[in-house]
């Protein structure tokens, strides 16, 4: 019988505790030491980062993540291997297309502000992708010790380092991402070396064009859901960058981190519930995907709930014991940002429904809806209501989508009932 401190749900619980413990760590430092404007530049900055994750997300590890659980046994190993060299491709592709465009753009006397961190936000971005890579590849084989171990080596080099960076007064942006780059490329190694072998020998596979092509007719949906799933929200953080300032995009960004902590269930959940909802819906249908999605779905919601309570209680405290003086007019923005979140759990348990029975269009519609109001909506109210019209941008888009995705799965079963009913057949 195995130790309760290495099964599955243990080991998953700490991963995650550890990634966003550190991530949240990593805030709450950049935060308070490079001031609340320099912080409101990289804030900027990781949107675009979180923009390319969308779509790296979609084509590589949901579908990964939906379609092993359908591969026989004995093809399971290939695919991954297959995968993984595509993956690989990916990361390192992107880093030099950065270099080539900021290349292009210095020759051709392009000038802009955002120029300048084009290179290393391209090395950056690459060793970012692959270490989500790599760590969803061990959720999808349930190796959760592996990707345990790859967030420790990443915050345990990426806080000291920026620690002693802050001591020396060295510390600046410039030099955070650079420290960035490095601790993400140590992680995703360590990562690459655990799993074995050479990702050489993955690009030798004959199959790469027949995976690639597999992965992109899954993700078609999911592809054009990340773009307007990022605009959905994100337009109304983009207009409080372009009208509010860096200022503003920071101090969103420091509620935001606060209550990130929620990500601990969050992410557990995406690693842990997606393999099994497929799974279920292989062997049991719809009846037995929507039990145990309910069931999770509820035993997940007490933790969550009271997780989003005591934060916003706590937030005046926590943000002046965390951050400074500088944040604490702010303190408002975590109860909305919980808001924001406690739907977000919803969603994120309904979106799980539909991907594990390739129901992935709803998704699509619903972020579209939700983008092409967000567009039209978020210049008018950020500029009239500022940091409020943000946060009431984020919780309207947050209930549209649940009420796109309610009526989409409730007309998919009703439809099914009735073509199931003796009186239509």
């Amino acid at each position: 019988m195995p130790s309760p401190l290495t099964s599955h749900k243990f080991l998953a619980l700490v991963g995650q505790a550890i990634s966003s413990g550190g991530n949240f760590a990593l805030g709450v430092l950049l935060a308070r030491w490079l001031g609340v404007e320099a912080f409101g530049q990289y804030s900027i900055l990781w949107m675009g980062v979180l923009f390319v994750l969308g779509l790296h997300q979609a084509y590589f590890t949901q579908p990964l993540m939906a379609l092993l659980p359908s591969k026989p046994l004995n093809g399971q190993a290939e695919y991954l291997e297959t995968l993984t060299g595509l993956q690989v491709l990916a990361s390192v592709g992107i880093a030099l297309l950065a270099l080539l465009l900021y290349g292009l753009m210095v020759v051709f006397g392009i000038q802009a502000d955002w120029l300048a961190w084009l290179p290393i936000m391209g090395f950056l971005l690459g060793g970012y992708l692959l270490q989500d890579y790599f760590k969803k590849y061990c959720y999808a084989k349930r190796e959760l010790l592996v990707p345990l171990l790859m967030d420790a080596s990443l915050f345990g080099l990426l806080l000291p380092a920026l620690a002693v960076l802050y001591r020396l007064d060295e510390l600046s942006l410039g030099h955070a991402l650079f420290t960035m780059v490095m601790a993400y490329g140590i992680s995703s190694s360590i990562g690459q070396l655990l799993i074995g072998g050479s990702p050489v020998k993955y690009w030798k596979r004959s199959n790469l064009f027949h995976t690639a092509k597999e992965h992109y007719h899954y993700s078609i949906w999911l592809l054009g859901t990340s773009m307007v799933q990022w605009f959905s929200g994100n337009f109304f953080l983009v207009s409080a960058a372009g009208m509010l300032g860096a200022v503003a995009v920071g101090a969103l960004r420091m509620a935001q981190n606060i209550v990130g902590l929620c990500h601990v269930l969050f992410i557990a959940m995406e690693n842990i519930v997606p393999t099994e909802a497929a799974q279920q819906f292989f062997t049991k249908g719809e009846p037995g995907l929507f039990a145990y999605l309910k069931r999770v779905g509820l035993m997940g919601s007490i933790p969550v709930g009271l997780l989003l309570i005591g934060l916003t209680l706590a937030a005046p405290w926590l943000i002046t014991w965390l951050y400074g003086g500088e944040y604490q007019s702010f303190a408002y923005l975590v109860a909305a940002f919980s808001v924001v979140y406690a739907l977000g759990y919803v969603l994120t348990i309904l979106r799980m429904a539909m991907r594990s029975m390739h129901f992935t269009s709803p998704i699509f519609v619903g972020y579209l809806i939700s983008a092409g109001l967000s567009i039209l909506a978020a210049g008018p109210v950020v500029r009239q209501w500022g940091l409020g019209g943000v946060m009431a941008g984020l919780i309207g888009s947050q209930m549209l989508l649940l009420l796109v995705y309610v009526a989409f799965i409730w007309r998919k079963r009703t439809t099914k009932k009735l073509a199931q009913s003796p009186i239509m057949n």
